[in-house]
């Protein structure tokens, strides 16, 4: 059974997801179909990427993944087709799959062209139901990866992810999580999880769980993801230090 999961920041109101899986259903009825998420902040390009890059290796290989959170919908931007040999995406060429590309050596990167995935009648402002879905949809019913487009150039991304080193590690924030946590672009284990982070003028110390302080307290930890995130115990980083992405910071294992 072929897997195909949906991100997007089309919220769940209007109904435009379940059409979406309906027009799978109508071409690749054995596809599963899974929700990624699709609360994504409208427009907001930095959560997608890094909600996708989060997400797709928990899922079981040969996913197709369709990533539309798409500012540039009816415009000339193309749509592309991402293969990395495990899993497929299919996403707007805006930068939503730059940190998976960057951490995957493509084995095609691929325009979605081909008339015979897409609708015969196409919107302007509804590709996630004329292109996306159908292009999915047809590639999980057998069609062939390579037939749907031309090769598409293009420079690999580099990562935006650092691992600590040395006495300091400058970072940056890459995302707000739905409870406030910053979660920055360094890389930390938990057995390196002491020290001090510094974001603007005020200095948070590091811990192993949100229980290692009290209630309403910052600290900065290594999330599930992997990477160091600020947090404040049931409470909300990103208004106590009023820091989102882009935010900077500095890492030290020991005092700054």
């Amino acid at each position: 059974m072929e897997q195909i999961a949906l991100m997007t920041d089309f919220g769940q109101q209007d109904g435009y997801v379940g059409i979406m899986k309906g027009v799978i259903a109508s071409i690749a009825p054995e596809a599963n179909v899974i929700d990624l998420s699709h609360d994504l902040p409208p427009q907001n390009l930095d959560a997608a990427k890094f909600v996708l890059w989060n997400s797709y290796r928990h899922f079981p290989e040969g996913t197709i993944f369709v990533c539309v959170v798409d500012p540039g919908v009816g415009s000339q931007r193309h749509i592309l087709a991402f293969h990395t040999g495990k899993y497929i995406f299919i996403a707007p060429d805006n930068g939503v799959l730059d940190y998976v590309m960057a951490e995957n050596r493509t084995k095609h990167l691929l325009r979605v062209q081909e008339s015979r995935v897409m609708a015969s009648s196409i919107s302007n402002t509804f590709h996630g139901r004329d292109i996306f879905a159908p292009a999915a949809a047809h590639i999980a019913a057998g069609f062939p990866f390579t037939m749907i487009g031309p090769m598409h150039p293009y420079t690999l991304p580099q990562s935006p992810f650092v691992h600590p080193k040395g006495n300091s590690t400058p970072g940056k924030i890459l995302h707000v999580d739905h409870f406030g946590n910053l979660i920055s672009n360094i890389y930390l284990k938990p057995q390196d999880a002491q020290g001090m982070v510094q974001v603007g003028d005020r200095e948070i110390p590091v811990g192993q769980t949100y229980a290692a302080v009290s209630e309403g307290e910052l600290l900065a930890l290594p999330g599930s993801h992997g990477l160091l995130e600020i947090a404040v115990r049931n409470g909300n980083a990103h208004t106590a230090l009023s820091a989102g992405v882009g935010a900077e910071l500095m890492f030290a294992p020991h005092s700054i």
